[in-house]
Parts: C-alpha cells; structure tokens; sequence
C-alpha cells in the first residue's frame, strides 16, 4: 500500500525551519531514547516516510546510524541530504539496502492507512534483518479535529489498540507509552470548545527558538516523569519480531480484523 502527502499537505506540514518547533525537538529526542533503550545507538535504523529527514538528522546530531526514505519527492532540510531517499517506497530498495537495517521506524504514518496491519507485515516481510519496529502515532480519537481530517488521519490511538496491533501481528510489544501529556488537557478544550485547530505549522522565528528549546526539554521531562497509560497527544509504542516473526506469514486474513472496527 502506498499513501503520501499531497504537495498542499506537505507545504503546510513542513515548511522551512519547522525543525526547530518543540514538538520536532521534543519527539526526535523521545525516539532517540526509544532507540537506545530498545536496542541501542548501534543499531542500522530506517525511518519509512521520513518526510524531509527531521528525525534523521536528530538521531544522527544524537549518533544513531539512521537513513530516511519518503514516497514523496521532497527537499531534505539542510545537510541530511545525502541520507535520506525520496520518491520511491521502501519496499522498492534493493535487497541489499533492505538487508542493511535491524530498526525501522514509522513516526505519524500508519494513522495515514486504512489498515495498518496488513501495511506494517508488508514492511516486515521487506526487511529479512529487521527485528524491531518503533512507531508514534496521534492520540486519543476525543482529540479528533479538522487537522486529522486535512492531514488524511483515519483514526487518533490508545495503548489498548497497539496492543491489538501486537496480538493482531503476532509481535511483542515491549513498549507503549503516551507522551506529551502537558498539552493534553489544552488540545482536548480546543476540540470540545473551538472544533477546529490551524492546519498550517508555523516555524518558530530564529529569536523565538530558544523558547521552543525550553518548551521541548519540559516536553521530555513530561515524558518520564508521568504516568504511561495518563492520556497525552502522541503515543509510541515499540514493537520486538523476535521468534514470532516465523509466524508473520501464518494469518494474514486476520491482521486488521479489530482494528476495522476503529475507523
């Protein structure tokens, strides 16, 4: 299955110097130590839909051997250029790229597909070395807005249906976790009270960054100091093949039966 952003999505998503919004700062760092917990800064990463390589080059800033690819024909942001792929999926690299890598990550994007399981088996069975995958995902469907809807968001996730997700693929989910819990509590009187968010991100004036600096540090606090399962905006979860990736291609008819459900 292929899904990507149109050129409008993209424009808005990821315009110049959005890298340094707290929210980019903040989740890059949260992977960042997703990874080296997970496995470790010697793993061979790849980020599927990596966009214009915002995450690429945090983790490499944070010395984790990570390349992009995005289905999308896009501009890399500044000296991330020659790690990441664009225009072309992942599963279209060759065997030996594909062979090269033990971590994939997807960060905000399987809420992009109708049925994920099907779509994320499709990527384990691409990967003959991979073991472990690590996603983010938009929170809680009580956040649901116009921004989900203009971004192409079929659903918001909770913990309960990543660990669907897990049983659904036979997969170990050793990590699950919200995160940004401090704007939860904002968000949710602006979806109930106002209906509708601004769908067009806003880069952080070179004066102001030092502020979106302070702002993800607390984001980064928030994330270890609260409890997992207390509701945040984002959620992560971190996903192990390990022996039952044997099984992967045992029930494929069955993957995504729960999750129709969700839309």
């Amino acid at each position: 299955m292929k899904t990507k952003f149109s050129d409008e999505q993209f424009e808005r998503a990821y315009p110049d110097g959005i890298e340094y919004h707290w929210w980019h700062l903040a989740r890059g760092r949260i992977v960042a130590s997703a990874i080296n917990a997970f496995e470790g800064p010697e793993s061979s990463v790849l980020e599927i839909g990596c966009g214009r390589g915002i995450v690429v080059k945090s983790l490499r800033d944070a010395g984790i051997d990570c390349s992009g690819v995005e289905l999308a024909e896009v501009q890399a942001i500044y000296n991330v250029e020659k790690h990441i792929r664009t225009g072309i999926d992942a599963v279209d690299l060759s065997d030996t790229e594909r062979e090269l890598y033990g971590t994939l990550l997807l960060l905000d994007v399987i809420e992009h597909i109708p049925e994920p399981a099907p779509f994320l088996q499709n990527l384990a069975d691409a990967f003959p070395n991979v073991s472990r995958i690590i996603i983010t995902v938009p929170a809680r469907q009580e956040l649901w807005s116009n921004y989900d809807k203009f971004y192409g968001h079929y659903r918001r996730y909770t913990t309960e249906m990543l660990e669907t997700l897990s049983s659904e693929l036979c997969w170990s989910l050793r990590r699950k976790s919200y995160f940004f819990h401090l704007v939860y509590l904002p968000a949710w009187i602006m979806a109930k009270l106002k209906g509708n968010r601004e769908t067009r991100l806003k880069p952080p004036q070179e004066s102001n960054r030092w502020i979106h600096r302070l702002i993800s540090y607390a984001m980064i606090v928030d994330y270890y100091l609260f409890q997992r399962r207390l509701a945040g905006t984002s959620l992560i979860g971190c996903f192990h093949l390990g022996e039952n990736a044997a099984q992967k291609n045992t029930a494929p008819d069955r993957l995504s039966a729960t999750l129709k459900g969700g839309r």
